[in-house]
């Protein structure tokens, strides 16, 4: 149980103004947030089971210079499209309306789309960072199960806050300044990641 708090403490800390918590805000304040949840918890389960698996051993091994080099190009050309695009969607009544009337299926997938890229944003993101290679130390040395665990409710718990704050923001901010804030948040997290990790 020492094991999972630990880790638990250790890997939400960190993660308290990380790229991926940001990425989480700017996600849902584009997006409903069940899917952005959904992905993003996704996202890091995936990264806490490759840490707990791998073992300390293998943390230098990993391309880090390489990966936020490839992270942070992706966030700030995600965040540059999203400030390029906020003017140029129709949040008109109409528009509105015949977006209301789209097929259940077409909803799904959406879900589904939204899920998937906030997973893959968050997967790339934090292969290599400071919570993946603090998870990997800590399981190298206790009960990697009960790392895995508290890891995995750590970040998700910072995620969560994230989350939170993006949908805030949202309900707070018209459409077209939504994406910008939400735009720009990734073109910061994508400059700290680019400048800290290259």
């Amino acid at each position: 149980m020492i094991d999972l708090l630990s880790a638990f403490g250790i890997v939400f800390v960190a993660e308290l103004g990380d790229k991926t918590q940001l990425a989480a805000a700017g996600f849902a304040t584009r997006f409903r947030a069940a899917p952005v949840v959904v992905g993003m918890c996704a996202g890091y389960i995936v990264v806490s089971t490759i840490s707990a698996l791998i073992g300390g051993a293998a943390g230098n091994a990993l391309p880090t210079r390489g990966i936020n080099l490839a992270a942070g190009i992706l966030f700030i050309v995600v965040g540059a499209f999203g400030i390029w695009s906020a003017g140029r969607t129709d949040d008109s009544p109409a528009a509105q309306s015949s977006h209301d009337g789209e097929s259940e299926r077409k909803g799904r997938f959406a879900t589904l789309s939204v899920a998937a890229t906030v997973a893959s944003a968050i997967i790339v993101a934090e292969l290599g960072d400071k919570t993946m290679l603090a998870t990997i130390a800590l399981a190298a040395r206790s009960d990697a199960l009960m790392v895995w665990i508290g890891a995995t409710l750590g970040i998700s718990a910072a995620g969560l806050l994230g989350v939170a704050l993006g949908r805030v923001l949202a309900r707070k901010l018209d459409s077209a300044v939504i994406r910008r804030v939400g735009g720009l948040i990734f073109v910061v997290a994508g400059i700290t990641v680019l400048v800290a990790g290259v």
